[in-house]
């Protein structure tokens, strides 16, 4: 009786793995990824609402850091030709305090809440001028 249980357990966890779908199943299908950067990287349209400027429209580029796994780089950030960097954890995206290339100062968080939208609010001190923002971000 044990025999025949322990069979019948095998052929159904072969069963089970042989429906399982894989790429080969649809060669549309994207490679699943462990890293959760991944999701970020790309070219965005990006909305900026400022305190102090207005509303603004611009293109930044996120890509993977090479120095952190957990880290990207947003360039053009606040369409100041400048890079920032931020942190990924899931689907926050967070801008620790820093300084904008000789520019100025930024900090700020956001979330990613859809593969197609991010939403961030940070903040940029430039000389004595500090400007709260809000930006909507749309993938290209």
């Amino acid at each position: 009786m044990k025999t025949l249980f322990r069979l019948s357990l095998i052929f159904l966890t072969v069963f089970i793995a042989s429906c399982a779908s894989d790429k080969k199943d649809d060669p549309n299908a994207q490679e699943p990824s462990s890293d959760a950067r991944d999701k970020f990287i790309a070219y965005w349209n990006v909305s900026e609402n400022s305190a102090t400027a207005g509303t603004n429209s611009y293109t930044v580029n996120i890509i993977k850091s090479g120095t952190s796994s957990s880290e990207v780089l947003i360039n053009n950030f606040s369409g100041l030709s400048v890079s920032a960097r931020a942190s990924i954890n899931n689907n926050a995206i967070t801008i620790p305090f820093q300084q904008i290339g000789s520019i100025g100062f930024t900090k700020g968080s956001g979330t990613l809440n859809s593969a197609t939208n991010i939403t961030m609010t940070y903040t940029t001190t430039i000389g004595t001028s500090r400007d709260s923002c809000s930006a909507t971000y749309t993938k290209q």
